[in-house]
């Protein structure tokens, strides 16, 4: 299950964590009327219960390109999930 967006929510106390590797990362650029927007695209997969599951949400509180730099692909991360729903994730950076 792939994750579709980005989040500056919190994680629920209530979730659980597990460590994931980073897939790919990117910013994304974009603009918001004559704004130029940047975000973190940050692609990764994790395990729960022997299941293997995929996200790109992203709680972050740093530059994008911040968030990007610590995110090389390879890289370990840890990942908050729903443990109601496994495939709901984010990253906190």
């Amino acid at each position: 299950m792939l994750g579709r967006a980005r989040s500056r929510r919190a994680v629920s106390p209530e979730w659980a964590s597990v460590t994931g590797t980073v897939l790919s990362a990117t910013v994304q650029v974009g603009t918001s009327g004559s704004t130029r927007t940047e975000q973190p695209l940050v692609f990764y997969a994790y395990q729960v219960a022997g299941s293997v599951y995929q996200g790109n949400k992203v709680h972050f509180s740093c530059e994008p390109g911040a968030v990007v730099a610590r995110c090389s692909a390879g890289s370990a991360v840890t990942v908050f999930y729903d443990p109601a729903d496994p495939g709901n994730s984010t990253l906190r950076l």
